[in-house]
C-alpha cells in the first residue's frame, strides 16, 4: 500500500490539463469546418467548433489501421479533413498524406498537426518528429493549391511542454514534482521576450523563422 501511495506522489500533477492543449485549441479557431467534414484523428474538444462531421474510429495504437479506412473512401469525398497527433504515428506518413489528398474535394482543406520538438509518446509507434521544412517536403509530393504551415508556439513554451511531459511520464522523487510543475507554467512567459527567431546562427531576413523550437508543427493544405 505504502509502495502504491509513494508512486502516485511520484508521477501526480497539480494541473492535469497539458499546455499544449491550448495550441490546439487556437489551431481548432482556424478550421472552417464546411458540409462533408471528416475526422480521421482529433486531439482537441470539437462539437462547439464542428456540427456536422463523419470521424474513424480512433485508434492510439495499431495507426496503420488508418491507411485501409482511408482507402476506402472515395476520392474527392470531402471538404474538410482534420487529423491532428496521427501522422508521427505512421509508418509511412507520405501514404497518409497522399490519401488525405486523395479523398479531399478540389479547394478543399486539410488541417493537420505532427510533432516537431517533442518527447517519445504512444510508443512504440512514435516514428517521425518534423520540422517546418520536412513537413513542407513531405507535403509537397502531392499537388496542393496553398500550404500554410507554422510552428504551433515559441520556443519556451515547448520547454514548458517537455518540463510537462516529463511529469506526465516518469516518475520523479514527489517533492521536487511542485517546483518542476511551476516551472514548466511559468517558463511560458518568457516567450513575450522573443523579439525575432531564425532557422540557424545565421541570423539574417533569408533566415527568419516563425518558431525555431515548436512543439508542434501545424498544416493548412488546400487542394
Amino acid at each position: 500500500m505504502l509502495k502504491k501511495a509513494l508512486k502516485l506522489l511520484r508521477t501526480a500533477t497539480l494541473v492535469p490539463r497539458k499546455i499544449s492543449y491550448y495550441d490546439l485549441r487556437a489551431f481548432a479557431k482556424r478550421v472552417e469546418a464546411k458540409p462533408k467534414t471528416l475526422i480521421v484523428y482529433i486531439e482537441f474538444e470539437f462539437e462547439d467548433i464542428i456540427k456536422e462531421y463523419d470521424i474513424l474510429p480512433q485508434y492510439q495504437y495499431q495507426t496503420d489501421r488508418y491507411y485501409e479506412l482511408l482507402e476506402g473512401i472515395a476520392p474527392a469525398s470531402y471538404n474538410t479533413i482534420i487529423c491532428t497527433g496521427l501522422l508521427e504515428h505512421m509508418s509511412d506518413p507520405a501514404r497518409l498524406v497522399k490519401q488525405c489528398h486523395s479523398i479531399l474535394a478540389p479547394g478543399g482543406k486539410l488541417y493537420l498537426s505532427v510533432s516537431s520538438v517533442f518527447a517519445v509518446h504512444r510508443g512504440p509507434e512514435d516514428y517521425y518528429h518534423l520540422t517546418q521544412y520536412g513537413t513542407r517536403h513531405l507535403f509537397e509530393q502531392c499537388a496542393w493549391q496553398h500550404l500554410d504551415i507554422r510552428g504551433a508556439c515559441g520556443p519556451f513554451r515547448t520547454i514548458g511542454i517537455l518540463l510537462q511531459r516529463i511529469l506526465l511520464q516518469a516518475e520523479v522523487r514527489f517533492v521536487f514534482r511542485p517546483l518542476i510543475e511551476a516551472l514548466a507554467w511559468s517558463i511560458t512567459l518568457l516567450d513575450g521576450l522573443v523579439i525575432r527567431q531564425y532557422d540557424g546562427r545565421t541570423k539574417t531576413n533569408e533566415h527568419l523563422i516563425d518558431s525555431m523550437m515548436p512543439s508542434n508543427v501545424q498544416v493548412i493544405a488546400t487542394k
